[in-house]
């Protein structure tokens, strides 16, 4: 079986925002600022940005071939975002899914208003969306197709035996991000597709398709990946991976 999941890190379009407000002068922060004040007077209440309003900072894929697992990340630190975006397009590749935790409504918006926005072509990757429908596999939706409300990741994860997003939340990212603190964003996509990742394959163990064996054998992979070095989120994420 293979298959890919992905978690992305979404900061402010301040590049947009600048141009559509005319904001030149501002700085990261201010012109942030402005775009929360603007969704608050689109929404009435919140100032959560649609997926249009913002830019991807990290992208982690983790790929499940057979009974191997890689995990990748990349940030605005060290890449580009074209480069995340040529990466999650890669990763698509000869897999059955593309797995996500809410990323039809929010990740896959934006993923693809950003491949505009880049002039970023992968027309294998359409021709396969259009042969095979489900392509994408969004897992709250799958818990929950009907519903309207619907769990979050780090709740339902935690609820599952899992470590859940350690505290990590999309706010504190993006307030880390324009302190100039980088790591938060990939972190952020890091905890959120590890959860994701651990999350399928226990789908996938109650579905038939993974065994219990080769569920204990990536799991296995994945805590020596992890125990090589890449940050103290992982460090945490193994410590209450192991207390789970």
């Amino acid at each position: 079986m293979r298959f890919s999941v992905f978690a992305i890190s979404p900061v402010p379009d301040t590049q947009a925002a600048r141009h559509l407000f005319g904001l030149h002068d501002l700085d990261e922060e201010s012109v942030s600022k402005v775009l929360f004040h603007h969704r608050k007077q689109q929404t009435g209440s919140s100032e959560v940005l649609r997926w249009d309003q913002c830019a991807i900072a990290s992208l982690t894929v983790i790929q499940h071939a057979g009974g191997d697992v890689r995990l990748d990340s990349m940030s605005l630190a060290s890449d580009s975002e074209r480069d995340m975006l040529d990466a999650f397009y890669r990763a698509a590749r000869h897999v059955s899914h593309m797995i996500s935790w809410d990323g039809a409504r929010y990740g896959l918006p934006l993923i693809r208003f950003r491949s505009l926005r880049h002039a970023v072509s992968h027309p294998e990757y359409w021709q396969a969306v259009r042969e095979q429908r489900d392509i994408h596999l969004d897992l709250r939706h799958w818990l929950s197709p009907s519903s309207d409300d619907l769990p979050a990741l780090d709740e339902t994860a935690r609820r599952l035996g899992l470590p859940g997003l350690l505290e990590t939340t999309e706010d504190a990212v993006i307030e880390a991000w324009l302190d100039g603190r980088d790591e938060s964003a990939r972190a952020f996509s890091e905890l959120t597709a590890l959860n994701t990742y651990l999350l399928a394959l226990q789908v996938f163990a109650v579905t038939g398709e993974l065994t219990g064996q080769d569920q204990a054998q990536v799991q296995d992979q994945l805590r020596a990946q992890l125990s090589g070095g890449g940050g103290q989120h992982r460090v945490a994420f193994l410590n209450a991976w192991s207390a789970s």
